[in-house]
């Protein structure tokens, strides 16, 4: 498991997305309130934003959030309109390293989950890879759950004309997989540089808990409430919701 938080809106420092709400993604990288599975997100952790010419950028870190003595003048050097950050929870066997380490770009998509697929066997990923075409069967260069989904979700798009689609269609597939026997946790947060998309979401467990924050020009979303407001709300179980920077585009049960 992991904790991860997004925000689209006006221009803020990474310094007010990530470290100065009051229970931030730092504070809940080791005193999180609401993650069932483990205690302590210590296994790393990335930040994605838009660069001024609006390219997708990632900053990664296979220490722990709390340890990285870059990250404070990272979060007041760099701006954005558009943020995504995961701390990492391992599951294990899969590797503490960069590659494993979200969020995870291609193109203008920037992609991250909180969640797991268990059991991650050889059995799990060969029905992933069997989907899949070459292309994007060449381009898992680790070994975790997520980099396969985010495949799996690219695959999908090829196939589908908007990107709300590509996840119901990636949900779809891995129900099918899935079965009895594999439960799967799928709390996805994915940007295309001018939305966000958002799933809590679970197959055969209960849904890891998700929120949501509007506000006249933004709007934040994270696995807990970053700040003690309680304007919050909870995302459904088995919803995908869609974003602009200031308002519900849709929602679409799963």
């Amino acid at each position: 498991m992991c904790r991860l938080a997004a925000y689209l809106g006006s221009e803020i420092t990474l310094s007010q997305f990530l470290l100065e709400p009051e229970h931030s993604l730092v504070k809940q990288s080791w005193a999180p309130n609401e993650m069932r599975e483990g205690t302590i997100n210590a296994d790393g952790y990335g930040i994605a934003w838009l660069s001024d010419n609006r390219i997708p950028c990632t900053y990664k870190n296979v220490l722990p959030i709390w340890s990285d003595t870059n990250l404070e003048g990272l979060g007041h050097s760099l701006k954005s309109k558009l943020w995504l950050a995961n701390v990492r929870s391992a599951t294990p066997g899969q590797g503490v390293n960069e590659t494993n380490t979200q969020p995870f770009i291609k193109g203008n998509l920037i992609f991250t989950h909180n969640g797991c697929l268990s059991p991650f066997d050889n059995t799990v990923k060969a029905d992933f890879l069997h989907i899949l075409s070459n292309d994007f069967r060449a381009e898992i260069n680790g070994n975790s759950d997520s980099l396969y989904l985010f495949a799996l979700l690219q695959e999908q798009l090829l196939s589908h004309q908007s990107l709300s689609d590509a996840i119901v269609a990636t949900i779809n597939e891995l129900k099918i997989f899935c079965n009895n026997n594999i439960k799967a946790l799928l709390n996805i947060v994915i940007s295309d540089g001018e939305h966000l998309y958002a799933s809590r979401h679970a197959i055969n467990a209960k849904c890891p808990s998700l929120y949501y924050l509007l506000n006249d020009d933004n709007v934040s979303i994270a696995s807990e409430p970053l700040t003690p407001e309680n304007e919050w709300i909870a995302f459904p179980e088995h919803t995908l919701i869609s974003f602009n920077n200031s308002s519900v585009i849709s929602q679409t049960n799963l």
